[in-house]
């Protein structure tokens, strides 16, 4: 199994809700979860400004800094990038990417679950992004999509495991949003470029 990331790491994910996490050497050290619809450009610098302040605040430096790419709100996703990028310059550090779904299945399979899995996550419109991953890791089956609601959920009908934030689950264990303190249980090879995906809207249906 490849080793967990090395040194100091922040995880900045706003793209669903505000999602941070301060990692050292694979360890979680901290992390922060608000429920947020919107408002994150308000939120972030502080959030993270009180995450950090009980290990230095201003003085700390980090050699990485992870950022949400989506598929999420898209002024969310914009906001995360432009804090991450700022801290990155600033600290000098390593600015890399992690996808909304991979962070979902990467919180799954930190916590033994190695089914394969269709995430599902909440999209404007009455709409769902999803994205499948094989049993056992995190392959994806495919690129992340938009899908109408009924057709997430018969998609979801053929998998043993459907987690994210979609309106129709229901199982308190498999709703929840992307967390950043997924990122702990990852490799530097699990993580992407710091570029924002974009997923197109799924085509309406005709009535």
């Amino acid at each position: 199994m490849p080793d967990r990331l090395s040194g100091r790491t922040l995880v900045v994910a706003t793209g669903h809700d505000l999602s941070l996490a301060l990692i050292e050497d694979g360890k979680l050290l901290a992390e922060s979860n608000r429920a947020m619809d919107r408002g994150h450009a308000e939120a972030v610098v502080p959030t993270i400004a009180a995450l950090l302040s009980p290990f230095g605040g201003s003085g700390v430096r980090c050699e990485r800094v992870v950022v949400e790419t989506g598929p999420g709100s898209f002024t969310g996703l914009r906001v995360g990038l432009a804090a991450a990028t700022a801290l990155a310059l600033a600290w000098k550090a390593e600015l890399r990417g992690i996808r909304s779904t991979r962070l979902v299945a990467a919180e799954l399979r930190a916590r033994g679950r190695m089914e394969p899995l269709l995430v599902a996550l909440g999209a404007p419109r009455g709409q769902v992004w999803v994205e499948a991953f094989a049993g056992g890791g995190l392959e994806s089956l495919g690129e992340p999509e938009a899908l109408a609601t009924e057709a997430a959920r018969l998609r979801g009908a053929a998998f043993p495991l459907v987690v994210g934030s979609a309106g129709f689950l229901t199982d308190g264990d498999a709703l929840f949003a992307p967390r950043a303190a997924a990122v702990a249980s990852l490799a530097a090879t699990d993580l992407e470029k710091a570029e924002l995906l974009y997923v197109r809207a799924a085509d309406p249906v005709a009535a």
